[in-house]
């Protein structure tokens, strides 16, 4: 049981320590955040060119009294971006050479899998993942966010990954978060499968200290099978078998004698060792 118990140990710390450096050649939390930023990257663009292209189709002259003001706003500023709480829609105005066009649309985005946010220049959302917050501020909710193009936040009472953008067109501010995942997952992994190898290691495997025991008496057998006749042992068939297994024989022999060799080493190294502590 001893035995079994040192091969497991030595199993097991073999496979944590080659795990380890393994660890320490490549960077994997750096790695799996840089992987979690390209798929924020990613979901910029998405939500950026679903909104121009809501936004864009939605254009038209103004032919409504209660959007005059906005097409004010857009002559004096060159644009205009905001939430109407009256329509409770999102209102775009931009000024196309010397006219000035209006877009009334719900931005109904439908995207899953991710948190966003999309806002006007001063904060308020215009369309999010979570219905509740349009035409609120989003800085009751990530204010951290202010200034800043990429961030760890607590959301939601976990830490998310969260990336910002902003649109050149028509002045959108688009907030994209995932949860944030490290490298804890993988260094679970590690401890689970040497805690695995350790087990393994315990199972009691063959006892080969039978091996010899077992030739012996496959071969004695044989000879007691046929010793009331001697033609039958000096069949070739016969003595090729029986030459098998003296073959074998030797080998085992030898593997018990070269593996009680290096016990006997191995127990004489830790008994020093135990004497030096």
């Amino acid at each position: 049981m001893a035995r079994r118990l040192i091969r497991s140990l030595l199993l097991a710390l073999l496979f944590f320590v080659f795990a380890m450096l393994i660890f320490h050649l490549y960077d994997w939390s750096a790695g799996l955040e840089r992987l979690q930023e390209q798929f924020l990257d990613l979901c910029l663009v998405a939500i950026d060119l679903q909104t121009e292209k809501l936004v864009e189709g939605s254009l038209k002259d103004v032919s409504s009294p209660e959007l005059v003001r906005y097409t004010e706003i857009a002559k004096r500023l060159g644009g205009y971006v905001g939430f109407d709480p009256e329509l409770k829609k999102t209102v775009v105005a931009v000024r196309r050479d010397s006219n000035v066009k209006v877009a009334v649309v719900d931005l109904k985005l439908g995207f899953e899998g991710f948190v966003y946010y999309v806002c006007d220049p001063s904060g308020v959302v215009l369309a999010s993942s979570n219905k509740s917050m349009v035409g609120k501020n989003i800085d009751a909710v990530v204010s951290d966010l202010s200034n800043l193009t990429s961030s760890l936040i607590k959301y939601e009472g976990k830490k998310y990954l969260f990336k910002q953008k902003n649109n050149e067109q028509f002045g959108f501010r688009v907030f994209v978060g995932t949860t944030y995942k490290n490298d804890r997952l993988q260094s679970y992994l590690i401890f689970a499968v040497a805690i695995v190898l350790f087990l393994v290691g315990l199972i009691p495997g063959r006892k080969t200290d039978r091996t010899e025991e077992k030739i012996e008496r496959a071969i004695s057998d044989i000879i007691e099978k046929h010793r009331f006749d001697e033609a039958t042992i000096k069949n070739p068939a016969l003595r090729n078998q029986l030459s098998r297994l003296a073959s074998k024989l030797e080998r085992s022999d030898r593997m018990l004698r070269e593996t009680a060799e290096k016990l006997e080493n191995l127990k004489q190294l830790l008994e020093r060792r135990k004497a030096g502590s």
